[in-house]
């Protein structure tokens, strides 16, 4: 049985733009369990990471805002958290890589003072042992020669190497939860598939609970227990993996799914035709009344515009949660 570490109930974020009010976090509700990975997948604009930055507590007033929600972790509400107390959990006790390694990390420090920073931040520990310790994670990452790397700057490492960085320093005070937002995304193939298998290594030794942001349906499949797909704000399916994969209840989950590249051939020996998912994400000012993917649905009928509301997420079979009022059958979804 799986201990649950962290739980997003009813989580809203707003932003007050020159185009009006917009909610990137619309009424997002999960859980995440220790030793599992959480998966949240869906496009660009979608809302993934204005979570993940919720989440740190990360959104800078008066733009932004959290306005709803709760957020428990270890049985405290870190909405409710002073600064003070925020700063103690975040990079401590809830670790994050973020997407953008360039803007995340200092251009006037060398990478190797970040690290050691994080590092006496948060534990009592002298500058020597901070130094091996930083050197110890970035053999970890697979960086080569570190000893030399610790006295380099940002800009002297190239953007996979710098990805390696931000994941150094997200587990170097060994998180409870570990928030990866498109950890592997300015890597080659050959050194994803390490940080991967070097995130699951982590996971297991330390118990940890993953939230695991991307756009690669390959890793989701390969990475997490669970996955919540987003869509205009709002998480529209949540499942286990395999029921997304075998059997996706909303139709935009079933548009990812088929815009996979495969190598099946067809009954007439020709390959499958690789599908799309017709128009783009709408903005977040100008989302339709009703459900907001109706204008891209195959599957779209007259009460998805706007006469039966906004679809909520409520369970159409065991464990499987989708937010459609005419969710896809198993027969429709293969």
């Amino acid at each position: 049985m799986f201990e649950k570490i962290l739980t997003v109930k009813n989580l809203i974020t707003q932003f007050n733009t020159e185009q009006g009010l917009i909610k990137p976090v619309n009424d997002i509700s999960f859980e995440v369990y220790k030793g599992k990975t959480l998966g949240i997948v869906g496009e660009s604009g979608s809302g993934k990471s204005m979570t993940a930055l919720s989440i740190m507590r990360l959104i800078a007033p008066p733009i932004g805002e959290i306005i709803g929600g709760n957020i428990f972790f270890e049985d405290k509400d870190l909405l409710q958290l002073s600064d003070k107390e925020m700063r103690a959990i975040r990079g401590n006790k809830i670790g994050m890589i973020f997407q953008e390694p360039m803007t995340s990390l200092n251009p006037v420090f060398t990478v190797g003072y970040q690290i050691k920073e994080a590092l006496t931040l948060h534990q009592e520990i002298s500058f020597k042992d901070a130094k091996e310790q930083t050197i110890g994670l970035l053999k970890l990452v697979g960086i080569p020669a570190p000893e030399k790397r610790i006295h380099e700057y940002p800009h002297q490492l190239s953007g996979g190497m710098r990805q390696r960085i931000m994941i150094a320093m997200a587990l170097s005070s060994k998180p409870s939860v570990l928030i990866a937002d498109e950890p592997t995304t300015a890597l080659d193939v050959t050194i994803q598939a390490q940080i991967l298998e070097l995130m699951v290594k982590l996971q297991e030794e330390l118990n940890m609970g993953i939230i695991l942001i991307t756009h690669d349906l390959g890793v989701v499949a390969e990475m997490c227990h669970e996955v919540a797909v987003m869509y205009g704000g709002r998480i529209v399916e949540q499942a286990s993996v395999q029921d997304l994969f075998t059997c996706p209840k909303h139709p935009y989950t079933r548009g990812l799914l088929a815009s996979i590249p495969s190598l099946e051939v067809g009954k007439d020996h020709t390959q499958r035709r690789l599908e799309t998912i017709k128009g783009t994400v709408p903005a977040l000012n100008k989302l339709p009344l009703g459900c907001s993917f109706q204008d891209r649905c195959y599957n779209v009928q007259a009460d998805c515009r706007g006469e039966r509301g906004t679809p909520s997420l409520e369970e159409k079979s065991p464990g499987h949660l989708a937010a459609c009022f005419h969710p896809l059958n198993d027969i429709a979804s293969k």
